[in-house]
């Protein structure tokens, strides 16, 4: 075949468009970075949520025994996140974050290796034949490729392939021994639970369903909690919710109308170093006041408060004030109306209008939790072993469909509750709902998706268009900025808000644990970004697909796109990772939140809570990456190192926010992998769906027919991990738990004078799967929080200081 050479104009095009990305995505990315290195140093309690006092819970005291960060370097916490090893990882973030670090490692590990191969080997031969390094980028006319660069493809589409087989079963056994490992050390009552669904209503009592159990001779119970339908009492405490809210905001606007503070703006303020793991890695409560904060700040106190006297000093002020004086002889008592909205009829009390709402509702929950409440089809079974448990969970239990089907419990901090009372007639209305949505949306988003690829061409432009396509026609600049950038942070705006719909959606499905949800996020919202932003746009640009050759259509869309992709990889990695650190949400959230909405010391607690990392927004994208970059693999050197180095810029950026930066509260046990690995393959099928392709084009049928058994072998992995691997990600092994209590004691999570196995068995500790809702206490308004206790008013209307609440993630 000959060796054409290429339209110098379109050289020039293709390196000014990605030289410029590179430009503008660094300039993006290195202004985010510097922003967070200085923000880090300026407002620790921000970007090291996890550790202060605000904060006391499993995760800040899992992580306290992490290496410190330097409070006033700005530079100093690289070296110490690059440090952290995988084993620390473990023990102070959990299995989950181990896993999700994982999968960025082996692409790292295979991309590096896929690259070292592009770079000494097919781009020289490449070179050699066709006169150019990379792969081709003009598309105006059709070009041949050399005969020689044709079995080069072929040979390492075959090694690229075994190379990338080899690294995912080399991890995916990694995982496996360290998930077996990890959780056959635990001892907790969720390792211990089984989750039964379908009992029928013969069954539906705790003695009846023991009795049954003990028939069957599965093992020794603990206990047995059947769940009932509670779903009064859920409605009663979202009221109860509401009416606190209003009262707590009645008495601050009191307090302060008062001259009392319901808050130290000092203790919650951030200033440097105050939290774990900034300095000697223990917490300063001699840090200097942030004094123009204090000053501008709403809630602070004008008298100024020397370190000694600060722990209690706003409570101590309250209940100093509630002794010398009773707070209804105060003056600027709230009111409110009784009417429609609270805008109409007549004005009362607005403190004790509630108050009175709040007994009510009190007197009616102490009833509903004395009534008799119907059991549901589902309980949970505590066995007195884990074996037991792991040997009941994966049994058949009853010869009928759908009845007795046991499943390993989530945690107890993990379930729905809300979820788990809905009746089944509920669950299917709303499956039916979220899937209707969702085939609904990826129709309509056809559309935006399909016309985001015309941006791409500038002769589109020229035709709807004339006066703009001229005007790009002229300068090149602009060409570059609509043709070039544009569609790539199109794309990438639209892949950034798209997810928050399937959260949101998936949220009102009906799963019973947060962990469920989370891998159902993921699973959606990879179907999104796969189907949508890949397919639908990769095919966008072909003209027909009835002719059924689908491969030859998907390798010249593939082939047409490369120089997006090496941009949208590129902005990525060096323009968008930075902006992670930054965690805008957060950042907007003390922004925003605290003008408008943060009224009470509860929502105080609320905006100091640590930002939740969410694998269903940040692990779908890297998949798709991965499976793009694998792709083109073969033809192009660029799109494999951009691809490097964003897994390599994504494994540092995830690693610090895992660690130092979020909290991950689902407990799905590392059962994402999975999940990685059925999509991972997916990946390699368009690949040499895509290469077969290539050749066909090319007319090279005896090399498109030795890539034949590509995809038997591809399946035949899929088939045997299903077969022989899948077992091992979603349970522990016998012998894992025989062996996971010899570990030695240093391998324990120490945590004051308790010791535990793992930081997951740390935060199940003293668990359990009652129903929360009948054993919650009912608290008065939450008037003042000050360091680690609060101040509430309990229902005589008397002060009470008590130690200071943890306010749950998903609250």
């Amino acid at each position: 075949m000959s060796s054409p050479i290429r339209d110098p104009d379109e050289v020039r095009r293709s390196a000014r468009i990605a030289s410029t990305q590179i430009l503008v995505a660094s300039v993006l990315g290195s202004m985010a970075f510097l922003a967070f290195c200085a923000l880090r140093v300026r407002y620790p309690k921000i970007y090291v949520a996890n550790f202060n006092h605000l904060n006391r819970s499993h995760h800040s005291l899992s992580r306290r025994h992490l290496p410190s960060l330097p409070a006033k370097s700005l530079f100093g916490w690289i070296s110490v996140v690059f440090r952290v090893t995988e084993a620390q990882v473990l023990e102070h973030a959990g299995l989950d974050a181990v896993v999700f670090l994982s999968f960025f490692k082996m692409c790292i590990k295979l991309l590096a290796v896929c690259v070292s191969f592009s770079l000494c080997i097919i781009s020289p031969i490449r070179y050699r034949y066709t006169g150019y390094i990379d792969g081709p980028d003009d598309h105006k006319k059709k070009q041949s490729i050399h005969v020689y660069v044709l079995w080069t493809y072929t040979l390492f589409t075959y090694v690229f392939t075994l190379v990338a087989t080899y690294f995912l079963f080399n991890h995916t056994l990694h995982v496996i021994t360290m998930r077996q490992n990890y959780l056959g050390k635990q001892d907790s009552i969720a390792d211990r639970t089984v989750k039964l669904s379908g009992i029928p209503a013969t069954l539906r009592d705790e003695s009846e369903l023991k009795k049954h159990f003990h028939t069957l001779g599965m093992g020794e119970i603990d206990s047995i909690v059947v769940v009932r339908e509670w779903n009064n009492l859920n409605g009663l405490f979202k009221l109860r919710r509401r009416i606190l809210s209003r009262l707590e905001s009645y008495w601050v606007e009191y307090l302060r109308a008062n001259g009392y503070s319901t808050s130290d703006v000092n203790n919650f303020r951030p200033s440097v170093g105050a939290s774990y793991n900034m300095e000697n890695g223990v917490e300063s409560y001699r840090d200097v006041p942030d004094t123009q904060s204090s000053i501008n700040s709403p809630t602070s106190d004008s008298r100024s408060v020397s370190p000694q006297s600060v722990h209690g000093s706003v409570i101590d002020r309250i209940v100093e004030a509630s002794g010398s004086s009773p707070f209804d002889d105060l003056d600027h008592r709230p009111k409110t109306r009784t009417g429609f909205l609270g805008i109409f009829g007549p004005k009362t009390d607005a403190i004790d209008h509630y108050t009175q709402q709040l007994s009510v509702i009190d007197k009616e929950i102490s009833r509903a939790r004395t009534r008799e409440h119907p059991g549901s089809s589902t309980a949970f079974i505590t066995m007195k072993s884990v074996a037991q448990a792991q040997m009941v969970a994966q049994a058949v239990l009853d010869p009928k469909v759908n009845h007795l089907i046991t499943n390993l419990a989530p945690a107890p901090h993990d379930i729905i509750w809300d979820n788990l009372c809905l009746t089944r007639k509920e669950r299917n209305a709303r499956i039916f709902f979220v899937t209707l949505s969702i085939t609904l949306l990826s129709i309509v988003l056809v559309k935006p998706v399909t016309d985001l690829t015309k941006i791409l061409s500038i002769s589109y432009i020229s035709n709807a268009w004339p006066s703009l396509g001229a005007f790009l026609d002229a300068h090149r600049w602009a060409e570059t900025l609509i043709t070039g950038l544009l569609p790539t942070y199109l794309f990438t705006i639209m892949n950034m808000v798209i997810p928050y719909f399937y959260i949101w959606i998936t949220s009102k499905q009906g799963y019973t644990s947060h962990s469920d949800e989370e891998l159902s996020v993921i699973s959606k919202n990879f179907f999104y970004i796969f189907v949508n932003l890949f397919l639908v746009f990769t095919m966008a640009g072909t003209a027909s697909l009835s002719d059924g050759k689908i491969a030859n259509h998907l390798a010249q869309s593939v082939q047409k796109l490369s120089l997006f992709y090496v941009d949208l990889i590129i902005l990525q990695g060096l323009g968008i990772f930075p902006y992670k650190l930054l965690l805008m949400g957060n950042l907007l959230r003390f922004s925003f939140r605290s003008l408008f909405w943060c009224k009470t010391p509860r929502d105080l607690l609320k905006l100091y809570q640590p930002p939740v990392f969410n694998f269903g927004l940040q692990l779908p994208q890297p998949i798709l990456i991965l499976i793009v970059t694998i792709v083109y693999s073969v033809m192009s050197t660029k799109i494999l190192s951009a691809g490097l180095l964003y897994f390599l810029i994504g494994y540092f950026v995830y690693k610090y926010q895992l660690l130092y930066a979020c909290v991950h509260p689902p407990h799905s046990t590392g059962k994402v992998w999975p999940l990685i690995f059925r999509r991972f393959i997916l990946g390699l099928l368009i690949f040499q769906l895509t290469m077969v392709g290539t050749f066909a084009l090319q007319k090279a049928y005896y090399c498109a027919t030795c890539l034949a058994p590509l995809p038997l072998v591809t399946m035949a992995c899929l088939w045997n991990y299903q077969q022989n691997y899948i077992s091992l990600s979603l349970f522990i092994a016998l012998r894992s738990i025989e062996n996971g209590h010899t570990e030695t004691e240093d391998a324990e999570t120490v945590v004051g004078t308790t010791k535990y196995a793992t930081v997951d068995e740390q935060r199940e500790f003293n668990t359990t799967y009652e129903y929360p809702r009948l054993i919650d206490n009912l608290d008065g308004p939450l008037i003042a929080v000050d360091r680690n206790e609060m101040l509430l008013i309990n229902s005589d209307g008397i002060l009470e200081r008590k130690p200071q609440i943890h306010v749950s993630e998903w609250d």
